[in-house]
């Protein structure tokens, strides 16, 4: 199956943020303790959530509070280690069936299903399951499986001319086709709806899932009406389930209640507070009316009529909060127990988790290690809940100042800093975007060497990204867990200009030196890519000549391709481009040097994702070459201990966590590994049937996962990297503001420097 992946140029880096503050005053992990699982009279009538824990207020587990749901791993049969998941279903009888498949290599088209059952506390495969033979004799790829309310099971999938086709199974093995003609394709087009999910009815009708809108259609195939929800973005959303009356789903960003008797909304309940940073969740009925909604928070309730949450199982203690695992399936058992299925992202296999209340686990463990960072960071996610795997008596608590791609504020920074000055704050800081160097001065960190050391002289680690963080006593405060670098992709007498101020200013080619940009970018791109140029690499400080310099080449780039402070909407979309900035200023540009409008493109390399579009503009110029911005590397998740934590030995247990193969060897798209065996796995891994396309206007480009050959390049490249660029960001955003009047010529060049200096010196006193 192809996988489309947006890699626009304006697109910005991948940003999240939990509301991991707020969902813990949810917690009802400690009023479990009263109960063996979700009783009736949690299921139904005025709910618990509501008289005991409301989403704003303080429901603070008692210390020593006992009770809550663990989570044990599911024994499933070895051969589905290589095989790909399809569908985990309630089927006849109730009984838990779960449906997967062996793929094609290449087209990632299905070559076998089969069909699992759960029978006396274990999994067997149906070997007489027919399902699979009718598909194969109808050239059917199976996609779903779906057992209807009226006591049927069905199964969808698409031919080979990727139209989609859904059948009824009956019992003689053959197989009745329904809604034949909704899934044509339309006039002018070639393809047609291909559903994320369907269900039936007791009376027979079926419920299609679109993108924005739920289809409901009769039993004889006349449509009724649509419902609308939310788009994710995925074409696989499926957030939603049916009951015999109504359709609940995730509407406009709440949890929206429909009536199928007419399509009307007759309910909308919040969900902010346990909605997480991702927009997948799982929603599924309790029996009784109420709903579950299971995410990486963990398994929420809310009982009919009800408008507050209860978080029953907390998902930052088990495998709901790993980022690197997909949540595939999701079913309640017999007892108020739960069953989940996992998949790696991208990848075959699955596991199993069965969560249980145990009325003798410690409602919260004893020891709370915090962690915390201006936005959401998905390595941290996964080392807390590795670690927490591996140490039960402890629980990480991750903070973050926004939520949601919130927009990290100057006060915000200062807040921490005044609680850090105090002798409090979290055990652990992951220092991106803080002024690390002042906390360094001011003694709020602590000496980590020992850590440093350690994993240096294990040889498992690209000493070369560590090596950059060691002061002149031997002290070391502060270690990255990830690094992206700038990939320059174009011909040589262009590559070689960006070695210097000079050189860019003086660059004289048929076309700009580098594409079209709001200044901003500009000067954050360039305070990157000549960061050894510009800043003093202990203080941070810039000389004022340097300045004037840095500012007068980033006005020449900026005339020559017609960079602007901002850009109206008309001149956005005709030279596409935006307002929006990245902290590093470098945004994709490998597309823009292939359409000829600059002589180089720029990729800001965090994995082999970010390496599709460039490896492919290469293959079109065999005269461009790669090659590294000097040897700049730009580090991520920047580890460093409060030297006021209470925890401080098991604040060093977790960087050796974030370090950590089983951490560093899942790619979670904010970075390349230090771990040099994880590093050398992502080499190795195939993304069979992967491929990244973009456009606009008479432009496009498509591109496939790249080669072995060009991997290994870009590992090397990796390799040789020793100068860790860490811009101070408080002193760019003063840079930026105080250039501002000077690209938009209101004021000159002298005038601006003026400016900046005297902020610069105030703040660099302090």
């Amino acid at each position: 199956m192809k996988i489309l992946k947006d890699n626009s140029r304006n697109r910005l880096m991948r940003r999240a943020a939990w509301g991991l503050a707020i969902c813990l005053t949810v917690s009802a992990i400690g009023g479990c303790a009263k109960k063996t699982g979700p009783s009736e009279d949690s299921m139904g009538g005025e709910s618990q959530t509501e008289a005991r824990s409301p989403v704003s207020g303080q429901n603070e587990t008692e210390p020593g509070a006992m009770g809550r749901y663990g989570e044990t791993k599911v024994q499933l049969p070895q051969s589905i280690e290589e095989q790909s998941f399809i569908q985990f279903i309630r089927g006849k009888e109730g009984g838990m069936e779960l449906y997967t498949a062996d793929r094609v290599p290449d087209t990632g088209k299905v070559l076998e299903a089969y069909r699992y059952v759960y029978q006396d506390g274990s999994w067997q495969q149906d070997q007489g399951w027919a399902g699979n033979q009718a598909l194969k004799d109808l050239e059917i790829d199976l996609m779903h499986v779906a057992f209807g309310m009226d006591g049927n099971y069905y199964a969808g999938g698409t031919d080979r001319d990727y139209s989609y086709h859904l059948f009824r199974m009956e019992a003689d093995g053959s197989a009745q086709e329904l809604l034949k003609d909704e899934f044509k394709p339309k006039n002018g087009e070639r393809y047609g709806l291909i559903p994320a999910k369907f269900e039936v009815l007791e009376d027979g009708r079926i419920a299609v899932y679109n993108y924005s809108e739920v289809v409901l259609y009769d039993a004889s195939g006349k449509r009724l009406f649509a419902m609308a929800k939310d788009f994710s973005g995925d074409t696989g959303d499926s957030r939603g389930f049916c009951t015999d009356d109504e359709f609940i789903t995730v509407y406009e960003g709440q949890i929206a209640r429909y009536s199928l008797q007419d399509g009307s909304i007759v309910e909308n309940i919040d969900y902010s507070g346990i909605q997480g940073s991702r927009e997948d969740v799982k929603l599924l009925g309790d029996g009784s009316g109420g709903i579950y909604a299971v995410n990486e928070t963990g398994v929420s309730h809310s009982n009919k009529g009800g408008t507050l949450w209860e978080i029953l199982i907390d998902g930052t203690l088990n495998h709901l909060g790993m980022r690197s695992l997909a949540l595939r399936g999701f079913l309640e058992g017999d007892n108020g127990d739960f069953y989940g299925v996992f998949t790696g992202r991208g990848t075959t296999g699955m596991e199993m988790f069965h969560y249980e209340y145990d009325p003798d686990l410690e409602a919260v463990p004893p020891l709370t290690l915090t962690v915390y960072s201006l936005e959401d960071n998905s390595t941290v996610r996964q080392a807390a809940s590795l670690f927490q795997s591996e140490h039960p008596e402890v629980r990480v608590e991750v903070r973050t100042a926004v939520e949601n791609g919130g927009t990290v504020t100057e006060e915000m920074v200062q807040g921490l800093n005044t609680e850090l000055l105090s002798g409090k704050g979290a055990d652990i800081l992951i220092l991106d975007g803080l002024p690390a160097r002042s906390y360094i001065e001011k003694g709020i960190l602590m000496d980590i060497r020992e850590v440093a050391e350690e994993a240096k002289d294990s040889g498992e680690m690209l000493n070369n990204l560590l090596d950059g963080f060691k002061e002149e006593d031997g002290a070391v405060y502060q270690i990255p867990a990830r690094a992206a670098f700038p990939l320059l992709i174009g011909e040589q007498e262009a590559l070689q200009a960006y070695f210097s101020l000079e050189t860019m200013a003086k660059y004289q080619g048929e076309e700009p030196l580098m594409g079209i940009e709001n200044y901003e970018n500009l000067l954050r791109k360039v305070a990157h890519l000549r960061y050894e140029e510009l800043f003093d690499q202990e203080s941070g400080a810039i000389e004022r000549d340097k300045l004037i310099q840095y500012l007068e080449t980033v006005k020449i780039i900026g005339d020559a391709n017609g960079s602007k402070t901002v850009f109206s909407e008309e001149e956005g979309e005709r030279y596409f481009v935006s307002n929006s900035v990245l902290p590093n200023g470098i945004l994709s540009s490998a597309a823009e040097y292939d359409r000829g409008v600059c002589s180089s493109g720029i990729e800001c390399l965090d994995g082999y994702w970010e390496l599709c579009i460039a490896a492919e503009v290469r293959n079109r110029h065999p005269e461009s070459k790669f090659m590294t911005a000097g040897k700049i590397y730009l580090p991520s998740v920047m580890a460093g201990i409060n030297s006021s934590a209470a925890n401080k030995e098991e604040a060093e247990q977790f960087i050796r966590c974030l370090l950590s193969y089983d951490v560093q060897k899942e790619d979670l798209s904010d970075g390349f590994p230090v771990n040099k065996r994880a590093l050398q796995s992502w080499v190795e891994t195939e993304r069979e049937g992967y491929s990244v396309g973009m456009g606009y206007g008479d432009y496009s480009i498509s591109a496939q996962w790249p080669g072995v050959q060009v991997r290994q390049e870009i590992m090397d490249m990796l390799k040789e990297l020793t100068v860790p660029v860490t811009v101070d960001e408080t002193v760019m955003k003063m840079i930026v503001e105080g250039s501002r009047d000077y690209y938009d010529g209101k004021e000159s060049v002298n005038q601006a420097a003026d400016g900046i200096m005297r902020k610069l010196s105030i703040y660099l006193s302090e």
